[in-house]
């Protein structure tokens, strides 16, 4: 009988994977003309790895059981956060997304991926709150107020996510599948209403995505330049350091949103498929997990930590091939940046102390 790693030593190694990979990709895209212009962003991703390590080995060792308690504290405080947000934020890129302290900036939005999570396992996890107003319309309106927050700073890729998490979370649930099922058919007959509260530069992603070609040197330059990296890559890819796309500063974000590109230029397909199926053994082991978990608490509590993961991978390379909208939304465990590094990294520790006290 063959041996099988732990759904734990799986994911550690595919994690240490996805870093160095992550760290190579950054790298490369942090070249200009062949000159490394960028070594301060890369030693400052090093340095976010480290503390997403330190925070991973902290919340395995701390009890999920306790966020059931806990959960509602957590979202009164990130409330808090999102509202001086709102009021007081550092606005950069034209969007009013972060907190400074200490020197130190961080998007309150990304905690709220997490927090949400907690939140609706509990919600969904009590047998006694599976009515409509406590097992739908309660956390629903939770779901909402921060989705509105976040939608205002502004930050549309978030807010859906949160919604989507709802979603997914109470389809899993034991609460009345008909309840979401009106509440999808609701918010495609508001979509042209919602059209019109968009932001301008929103509105032209989204035409952008029907139609690239009609702002070729605008809002649809991005997604042309991404979709010439990706094709050119081929089979084999170009090689380390070897792409045009990205050495020559003919795609922008390369660094953060776009660092798939970077990799599908450089590895080609091959090494895009590596990436996939990294993704896949972690969210295999995740769901594998969950089901054999018997609290129920648990269960919902991992389910929401591989939704998360799957919808950030599935619409970040899908915007990248261009069969998706741009959103602006990290890849996960390999984009620039602290927040959504820290978040992913915590939503893992999580997850393996479901593992270890659930054996």
């Amino acid at each position: 009988m063959k041996a099988q790693l732990s759904p734990i030593t799986t994911i550690i190694i595919c994690l240490l994977l996805l870093n160095l990979l992550g760290l190579t990709s950054l790298y490369s895209s942090l070249h200009q003309g062949g000159e490394f212009s960028g070594q301060s962003i890369f030693y400052r991703q090093i340095i976010w790895f480290a503390l997403a390590w330190i925070f991973l080995i902290i919340f395995s060792f701390i009890n999920y059981r306790l966020y059931f308690d806990l959960g509602f504290i957590f979202y009164a405080v990130n409330l808090l956060f999102l509202l001086i947000v709102a009021f007081k934020g550092r606005t950069a890129m034209g969007a009013q997304r972060w907190l400074t302290f200490g020197g130190i900036g961080f998007q309150p939005s990304e905690l709220s991926k997490l927090v949400i999570i907690l939140v609706l396992a509990r919600f969904f996890s009590l047998r006694s709150r599976h009515t409509f107003v406590r097992g739908f319309l309660l956390p629903l309106i939770l779901v909402l107020i921060y989705a509105g927050l976040i939608f205002k700073q502004p930050d549309l890729g978030t807010a859906l996510i949160i919604v989507f998490i709802f979603m997914a979370m109470g389809f899993s649930s034991k609460v009345k599948k008909r309840y979401f099922a009106l509440l999808i058919v609701g918010a495609i007959v508001l979509c042209p209403i919602g059209f019109n509260f968009l932001k301008e530069y929103q509105k032209r992603r989204l035409v952008v995505f029907l139609n690239p070609d009609i702002d070729p040197l605008g809002a649809g330059y991005t997604i042309i330049q991404s979709k010439i990296a990706i094709g050119s890559g081929k089979l084999l890819g170009k090689g380390f350091l070897s792409g045009t796309q990205n050495q020559f500063n003919f795609l922008p974000e390369r660094h953060t949103d776009f660092i798939f590109t970077v990799i599908a230029e450089e590895w080609g397909l091959i090494g895009s498929l590596f990436i996939l199926v990294i993704y896949w053994l972690i969210l295999k082991k995740i769901l594998d997990k969950t089901r054999s978990l018997k609290d129920n608490f648990a269960r919902l509590l991992s389910l929401g930590i591989s939704y998360l993961f799957f919808i950030h991978i599935f619409v970040n390379i899908g915007m990248t091939l261009g069969i998706l909208p741009v959103v602006g939304l990290p890849l996960l465990f390999l984009s620039y940046g602290g927040t959504h590094l820290l978040v992913s990294f915590i939503l893992m520790g999580i997850f393996i102390n479901i593992c270890r006290n659930n054996p």
